[in-house]
């Protein structure tokens, strides 16, 4: 305690030095973040770049061709006019010469397969001298790769511009989108509905970059407000303010200069500091304010000094406990949770410093309360919650057995609760309302999907599929495919065959001819110009192309699973297994890694906070006491969850072990005064006169808390505001669970 009191002193003494530096540093840090903090939503954020589904992924689009494909349906009167296919043409032109594009298809560049003596050449679908009826006899014989190219009755036409892999363009992805928006807008004359994966990841990055700036600022004014009310001096404010916006200052200057970037987890920090700034300078500034009433005739120095003394202690070990919640995300496979954990964890441990930092200089001040007469400060009373304190030392003596077994029931409802919660991650909930939401819509409306999975039958031999057998079998594996509501256009070499058979019926046995001319096809790859890798090389493996829509995970783990068992019962899986790649499949994944996150993660955060609880209290009794109320708020959490069917999903993944250090910070804050009058009074007593010394306290922060996490709910991304009013619901039961429960284990537990 004297190197602490020593270095208040050092730090009063050499109040400007400070002041000086933390603006210098303020400034630097800021101007640094608006110039390079950026939004990274890409899809290695949520994969470790060992993940093998990860690689499999990556190599499936570097050997198959990537699913970083951008889609436009542009409205026509005809599309098969000659004018509308050459606004395709002037796409094609654009497009097809960026560096960062693969290919691009529509109908001004498809082609259809031609059987000649043996051989297979390609035609262009669409040719001006063709009779309109020609053109569209021939888009008929193919009626799944029509409806791919465009729409009934030829109201719109579909363009699709295909990037590189994802590793190539991840770095440049959002000056790529913006190329060839603009391009195709400026060629539509903005008609065109433009979506894709590489759209709605850049629609999540926009969003979240604007978010994170926009509840920044919201953040502080409602903080602000609520300081007017809960604070009776405008220095104590101050004090307050400076303590969040320096730390975040910092912290972010910091990511930025790190070279990390924003993502949808990272976003939540902003708020989640404030929050937790202020709860620490309320303490404080609580602590200091009572001090100084009781020691007027001390110096302002020594007065400091002994408030921030009285608490450090409590403290320090709510930062340990809030510390230990954040820390524990990096036990999460999710490198976007690991990131998240590391740097939250940080921002505390930088913030704690600070925090004293900046109140011991702000005291050291004069209180400048001449300066605000007559402006807003006058027309704010700070509230009196003495009466209401009273009213609950009242309650938790009088009915102390009543509430013990409404606790229980609680936590027998939240148990059960747990088991009913849904994990389900919908990417719409990640994304805000607008015209790409819009667009979105309109084109899955149309397409009946929006992404592209890649189904691909290989033999376990590396045998030729080229066969009459498999022919057959591919066809009832494609035809159950199609039955399937949440799957559109599948495409296969059985789409070939069938227009081949069409164009020229003797063709009945066109497997026989197609391994006959497997070389011509291997040939005529290239010029076929299609975005469908519909066989390997060596013909040991056949291709399916399917679209679907955007779906919640929950959804897409059960069209996976049955995709899997149509497979099996049209397959003999001892000589043949199905291979699934695409952006979907392996976002799928999320489901099992939310899991694993919140297991992981809240296992951690409740054996070391136990820990952590017993040697600050050290008395193991004591210790399972404090403990207890910090499990009610989560029970009550879940139950939450389940009444309003919010799913587990990417944000609240991290919710328990969040929740349980913050939770426990006022358990801590009580139990510290708790100890204090216990070793001089009964349980009964020692309780009553804690709530009613630290109540005021528990109450500002948790009000601070509850309303910086409701500024969340404004978002118009559903994911982050669902995880803004869980947190602001636990928060909320978190003190009730102060005041009312642990008081009731104390004194039913504690008699002395």
């Amino acid at each position: 305690m004297k190197l602490f009191e020593s270095i208040i002193k050092s730090v009063i003494s050499k109040k400007w030095f400070y002041i000086a530096f933390l603006a210098i540093i303020t400034v630097l840090a800021s101007f640094y973040t608006v110039k390079n903090l950026s939004v990274d939503n890409s899809l290695s954020i949520w994969f470790l770049d060992d993940n093998p589904d990860y690689k499999e992924y990556i190599h499936f689009q570097e050997t198959q061709g990537s699913d970083e494909i951008i889609i436009a349906l542009i409205p026509v009167e005809d599309g098969l006019l000659e004018k509308n296919i050459n606004i395709l043409h002037t796409l094609h032109k654009s497009i097809d010469s960026l560096p960062f594009v693969n290919a691009s298809f529509s109908l001004a560049n498809a082609k259809y397969p031609n059987y000649f003596n043996k051989k297979i050449t390609y035609r262009s679908i669409y040719n001006p001298t063709r009779a309109k009826e020609g053109t569209e006899s021939l888009l008929n014989k193919m009626p799944i790769i029509k409806e791919q190219l465009i729409t009934n009755k030829g109201k719109s036409l579909l363009f699709y511009a295909q990037l590189k892999p994802t590793t190539e363009i991840e770095k440049i992805r959002a000056k790529a989108v913006e190329t060839i928006t603009t391009i195709i807008n400026q060629k539509t004359n903005n008609k065109a509905a433009i979506s894709g994966a590489p759209i709605l990841n850049e629609a999540y990055n926009k969003t979240v970059y604007n978010e994170t700036i926009f509840f920044a600022v919201l953040t502080i004014l409602v903080i602000l407000i609520m300081l007017l009310f809960l604070l009776s001096k405008p220095l104590y404010i101050i004090a307050a303010l400076l303590s969040v916006i320096i730390p975040i200052s910092f912290l972010f200057g910091f990511i930025s200069f790190l070279g990390y970037k924003l993502n949808l987890i990272l976003m939540l920090i902003p708020t989640v500091l404030m929050v937790y700034c202020l709860s620490d300078a309320v303490h404080i500034i609580t602590i200091f304010n009572k001090y100084v009433k009781k020691h007027p005739n001390e110096t302002k120095e020594k007065q400091i000094c002994n408030a921030l003394k009285k608490s450090l202690k409590p403290c320090f070990y709510t930062t340990i406990t809030t510390l230990i919640g954040y820390f524990a995300l990096y036990l999460s496979p999710l490198p976007a949770f690991k990131s998240m954990g590391i740097f939250a964890s940080v921002g505390l441990l930088v913030s704690f410093v600070l925090v004293y930092i900046i109140i011991a200089i702000t005291f050291s001040f004069k209180n400048p309360k001449s300066v605000f007469k007559n402006t807003l400060f006058t027309f704010f009373k700070e509230i009196n919650l003495q009466p209401i304190l009273y009213k609950l030392n009242s309650i938790t003596t009088r009915f102390t057995k009543q509430i013990l077994l409404f606790a229980i029931l609680i936590f027998i409802a939240g148990i059960y609760a747990i088991t009913k919660i849904e994990v389900n991650t919908d990417a719409l909930n990640l994304l805000g309302d607008g015209k790409v939401k819009n667009d979105l819509h309109t084109i899955e409306n149309t397409l009946h999907g929006s992404t592209r999975l890649q189904l691909n039958i290989v033999s376990k031999n590396k045998e030729s599929l080229l066969t009459n057998t498999i022919f057959n079998q591919l066809e009832a594996f494609q035809n159950k495919l199609s039955d399937n509501e949440l799957i559109s256009s599948p495409v296969s070499l059985l789409n070939i065959k069938s227009f081949l058979q069409k164009r020229a019926p003797f063709l009945s046995s066109s497997t026989k001819v197609f391994k006959n001319i497997s070389d011509q096809f291997l040939k005529t790859k290239e010029e076929s110009n299609s975005f469908f890798s519909l066989f390997s090389d060596d013909f040991s493996s056949l291709g399916i192309s399917i679209n679907i829509k955007e779906l919640k995970t929950k959804e897409l783990e059960y069209l996976l699973e049955t995709i899997k068992k149509d497979f099996n019962t049209s397959f003999n899986t001892s000589d043949y297994k199905l291979n699934i790649q695409g952006f979907s499949y392996i976002y799928a994944k999320l489901n099992t890694f939310i899991l694993q996150t919140q297991f992981r993660s809240f296992s951690m955060a409740f054996l070391v906070s136990f820990l952590v609880l017993f040697f600050f209290i050290k008395n193991i009794k004591t210790a399972f006491i404090a403990l207890v109320p910090n499990l009610l708020p989560l029970a009550i959490l879940a139950i939450v969850m389940v009444v309003f069917k919010i799913p587990l999903d990417v944000s609240s993944a991290m919710i328990a072990p969040i929740m349980l250090g913050i939770s426990m910070d006022d358990t801590i804050h009580f139990i510290y005064n708790y100890k204090k009058n216990n070793a001089t009074k009964n349980s009964l007593q020692s309780a009553n006169e804690v709530t009613l010394y630290t109540g005021r306290a528990l109450i500002s922060t948790t009000l601070i808390l509850t309303f910086g996490f409701l500024v969340l709910c404004f978002s118009g991304v559903k994911s982050v505001s669902d995880f803004g009013f869980l947190c602001a619901v636990t928060v909320c039961a978190a003190l009730i669970s102060d005041l009312i429960f642990l008081p009731v284990l104390l004194k039913l537990f504690r008699e002395n």
